[in-house]
């Protein structure tokens, strides 16, 4: 009996003790890594079609720069090398169909560089807010689809989770 107790209490400190990504299978039965999922309000959805003028598309892909307090580097910037590794990093992803951007929560720091087309600040910490607060790290992306469906993953994210989590919420 005591082992068991022993067992059992064990299985339960490594289980509570392990990362915070979730793992489960939607409807195609493909793991999805994650650490959130949920649906925006109607408010939340409107602030992000307007603010990041997101109209026709199925799916808003937002790569989210964290503060730079949240970081180990300064990772709110914006220069070609950046902008060849994303380049690079969604070439092996179909974004048929999605508007896919740039978030950096310390924008103001390379206004002069924001076009708002690609690259934004986060306006009124709206992300950093609602989303990214919850976990810290340099990076993140929120995946989120017309309804207001979305995927969140806090950390550095891989080429097949982006296009599981457009693949999930497409369908």
């Amino acid at each position: 009996m005591n082992k068991f107790i022993f067992f059992t209490l064990l299985s339960i400190f490594i289980t509570s003790c392990s990362s915070t990504s979730t793992t489960t299978t939607l409807g195609n039965d493909k793991p999805i890594y994650y650490d959130f999922a949920d649906k925006l309000s109607t408010d939340q959805l409107q602030f992000l079609q307007s603010t990041y003028n997101w109209d026709t598309e199925k799916i808003l892909i937002i790569n989210y720069n964290q503060p730079i307090s949240s970081c180990h580097f300064d990772n709110n910037k914006i220069n070609s090398q950046g902008k060849r590794f994303w380049q690079d990093f969604y070439a092996k992803i179909n974004t048929e169909n999605c508007l896919n951007i740039q978030v950096l929560a310390n924008g103001e720091r390379v206004k002069n560089k924001l076009d708002n087309i690609t690259y934004f600040d986060d306006a009124d910490d709206f992300l950093l807010d609602n989303f990214f607060n919850r976990k810290k790290s340099c990076f993140g992306v929120l995946v989120i689809n017309q309804t207001g469906n979305y995927v969140q993953f806090n950390g550095h994210y891989s080429e097949k989770q982006v296009a599981t989590f457009i693949e999930e919420l497409k369908s």
